[in-house]
């Protein structure tokens, strides 16, 4: 980094005026000597204070996109978490301003195959602490780039393809990385750089352009949209925040299905498959994740819910999430048994304990007419 996108990143967060220079330097992997100078410069430009003051504190928390422009949050990191409330949701809706409604200009054609899209492990409002193992950074501007780019290359894949017979925008859970600091379903405390009230903003507005702009672009004759709301860290908190876009989207988006899935496992089918979702940890019961990959106690847990719902005339596809991890195991007859990797990345205690995972979604081509499904890994 140079002086002056040092001297803008302080400006953007006063909060490091107060780290000094070798600190700043390895945070930002800069010149010290540059962080020393412009650390001098800024904490001149601000008034910075000797003596610790509230103003201090303040720190922009989150940026989001409302529609028509971007808007800004402050707040003193060391106020504690405000809670979400009804009043809240109220806000968030009455900054959309009117609903405009929205539906495919495109005609529809025939078409003998669908595109499925896999996201999972957004954790919105995550920070990656400066002491990682693996100096990486991850906030709501990420965040939001990472679905920019997840829709350019849906719509390049559409290019090449054509019009898909239906559009599946699939999320494999904990969208949210918390609340109130901590996962919904309690322990230890998580490293966040946005409160419950910013997260929520993010996770609407970004999905909204998100699907808006897929809408638009008529790539598919008819689009589903399923968010799995049964996680460890989101829980909750991911079920309100998939409702609040249900609710507008029903207005919004007419035609368009949605389904926010309240189960540990759900389902839905397309020509002669079923695809069974899952996030692999949920909000309350499971002490073990569904592992990486499958065994035969997983195989029989997952074949009792495939008798259960009369599915075993389909070909079988399981998709999760949680470990933030891709991999693909066909070794059963039965199924195929995909963890699909994190738009998030690698949190700090993914990198201790695991590896430092590079944030990846995955794309689905399914035919009518085969067996065969064209998979694509997406690196973010």
């Amino acid at each position: 980094m140079n002086i002056n996108e040092i001297k803008d990143f302080l400006r953007q967060r006063p909060g490091y005026l107060r780290w000094g220079p070798g600190k700043l330097a390895n945070h930002l992997e800069a010149d010290v000597k540059k962080c020393r100078k412009a650390l001098k410069e800024i904490r001149i430009e601000v008034s910075y204070p000797k003596e610790k003051t509230q103003d201090e504190n303040l720190i922009l928390r989150s940026r989001w996109f409302n529609g028509k422009e971007w808007c800004e949050s402050y707040r003193n990191v060391d106020v504690d978490p405000e809670p979400l409330t009804k009043e809240d949701w109220i806000e968030i809706f009455k900054e959309i301003g009117s609903i405009n409604t929205i539906t495919s200009l495109e005609p529809k054609t025939k078409a003998n195959k669908s595109l499925l899209i896999w996201t999972s492990d957004k954790h919105i409002g995550a920070a990656i602490p400066s002491d990682s193992l693996y100096k990486r950074e991850y906030n709501e501007h990420i965040f939001h780039q990472r679905m920019v780019n997840i829709y350019d290359k849906i719509i390049r894949v559409a290019n090449i393809h054509g019009k898909f017979d239906q559009l599946v925008i699939a999320d494999l859970g904990d969208s949210l990385d918390g609340y109130d600091g901590y996962t919904t379903r309690g322990g230890h405390k998580l490293p966040q750089n946005l409160n419950n009230k910013e997260a929520a903003r993010v996770h609407f507005f970004t999905h909204k352009w998100f699907y808006e702009s897929l809408i638009k672009a008529g790539i598919a004759n008819t689009i589903k949209i399923l968010n799995v709301t049964n996680d460890n860290h989101a829980g909750d908190f991911g079920w309100h925040a998939c409702f609040g876009l249900e609710q507008y989207g029903t207005l919004a988006w007419p035609g368009v299905e949605f389904i926010n899935q309240e189960e540990f496992i759900g389902h839905f089918c397309i020509y002669d498959k079923v695809f069974i979702t899952t996030h692999g940890k949920d909000k309350k019961n499971r002490n073990r994740p569904l592992p990486l990959k499958i065994n035969a106690e997983v195989e029989s847990f997952i074949m009792d819910y495939v008798i259960d719902r009369k599915l075993g005339n389909y070909d079988i596809h399981l998709r999760k999430g949680d470990i933030h991890l891709t991999d693909l195991d066909c070794s059963r007859n039965k199924l195929t048994y995909f963890n699909i990797g994190s738009v998030f990345g690698a949190s700090d205690w993914i990198m201790d304990n695991f590896s430092d995972t590079k944030p990846t979604c995955l794309f689905e081509i399914v035919y009518e007419d085969t067996k065969d499904i064209d998979t694509k890994i997406v690196w973010l």
